[in-house]
């Protein structure tokens, strides 16, 4: 195991720059999960702790330790991509034996630490088959198993879960994690998938054009997010974000008008589906929506509305509501559960105020 931190690291293409400026800590044990969308410098992050891309510039540390200039073959850490990358021709037994291929390890040390590994990650019917006889799920396991069974310091894995279908995505999720808090090891989990991302990660690491937006436990991106890129993005279905201007302790954007302690000026307010209520269309503050279309989910359903100038609007609302589409709303949202952004990103802090 190992701790992990990369300071001021920076990754740089010709004039693109992939990673700016990057600093980062991943405590020994931890699982973090480094979330964004594609191409914002995740899997180029991932591939400079892993040592298979140099940084232009900061350092790569282990444990205190100066990795930035070390192969990645002496880094001691194993990684798991998002296709299994076995080998056709081996069995699933001989795939797992390549990683111990160069260890210090005898005959029957090797036997008993494939055994073990096997035994952990349930395989033992799949030692015999080629990969081309296994399902995309069991390629995966026998792919992890070939990266944990050299205990390596650190695990790196990029979306390992994105070619699988949901039912399989779900099952490996929990098993990766399971996986993860018995064996301690140090993990770095990339992925664009946000349910992923809350479910598996200690923290979160949120990143947009190769910078950090944000690092903190799945609750706090989700209930505090720091900058607007971050909240538009953690959720599902996600927040809603409507742009206005504070004046005298008020947000206001076309009719809907909320009580807010905010420095006046353009801002964006955002405001959770779950703390959007329903009122009448009339009701003094409230946006005034058109129903757009109405998602039953089961336990519960979402009203997408439309507002003026196009904007969608979403709430979330029990079993059994009804309404048609073109039915006219309005939509209040809580002064306590709202956030503000300025229009740079960065959050305002603020506090709901009473109405007078």
């Amino acid at each position: 195991m190992a701790s992990i931190e990369l300071q001021r690291v920076e990754k740089r293409y010709g004039p693109h720059s992939a990673v700016r400026a990057l600093d980062l800590r991943i405590t020994d044990g931890e699982f973090l999960v480094l979330l964004g969308p594609s191409g914002c410098g995740k899997t180029t992050t991932l591939n400079m702790i892993a040592g298979l891309d140099a940084p232009t510039a900061g350092q790569v540390l282990f444990d205190g330790r100066d990795v930035t200039e070390v192969s990645a073959y002496r880094r001691n850490v194993a990684m798991v991509f998002q296709s299994s990358l076995l080998y056709p021709h081996l069995t699933a037994r001989r795939n797992i034996e390549t990683s111990l291929r160069y260890s210090n390890m005898n005959r029957a040390e090797k036997a008993l630490r494939i055994a073990e590994t096997v035994r952990m990650l349930e395989i033992e019917p799949l030692l015999d088959k080629l990969p081309s006889q296994m399902s995309g799920g069991q390629r995966q396991r026998v792919a992890t198993a070939k990266a944990i069974v050299r205990e390596p310091a650190a695990f790196l894995l990029d979306e390992p879960l994105s070619a699988l279908d949901a039912a399989l995505r779900l099952s490996l999720r929990s098993e990766l994690v399971n996986l993860q808090k018995r064996l301690g090891t140090t993990t770095v989990f990339v992925t664009h998938d946000q349910i992923e991302a809350m479910t598996m990660g200690d923290r979160i690491g949120v990143m947009s054009g190769g910078e950090l937006q944000q690092i903190g436990t799945p609750d706090e991106i989700y209930n505090s997010p720091a900058t607007l890129f971050v909240a538009g993005f953690l959720g599902s279905p996600p927040m809603n974000l409507i742009e206005g201007e504070v004046i005298a302790g008020r947000f206001h954007s076309d009719q809907l008008s909320v009580p807010l302690s905010a420095p006046p000026g353009a801002a964006t307010l955002g405001v959770r589906p779950q703390d959007m209520h329903l009122v009448a269309p009339n009701a003094e503050g409230a946006l005034p929506v058109e129903v757009f279309a109405l998602e039953h989910l089961g336990r519960e359903s979402i009203v997408i509305a439309e507002a003026h100038g196009g904007l969608k609007v979403r709430v979330i609302v029990a079993v059994g509501f009804a309404a048609r589409v073109g039915e006219r709303l309005g939509l209040a949202p809580d002064p306590a559960r709202c956030l503000l952004f300025a229009p740079g990103g960065a959050r305002v802090p603020l506090r709901p105020t009473v109405a007078a």
